[in-house]
């Protein structure tokens, strides 16, 4: 597994709080990390690929 992490920006007006946010995700690849922060968070899409946390 390999830590991503994904810049989230609210599609939904009433989804949450923050316009936008960055969370970290475990995944196998970029696909996957966004696939998961997306449907953890309803109404919040990921528009630029998830980067690759180094560490």
């Amino acid at each position: 597994m390999k830590t991503y992490s994904v810049f989230m920006q609210r599609t939904v007006a009433g989804a949450g709080p923050a316009a936008n946010f960055t969370m970290t995700v475990q995944a196998i690849n970029s696909a996957m990390a966004k696939a998961t922060a997306e449907a953890q968070y309803p109404g919040y899409k990921c528009f630029n690929s998830p980067v690759q946390v180094r560490g």
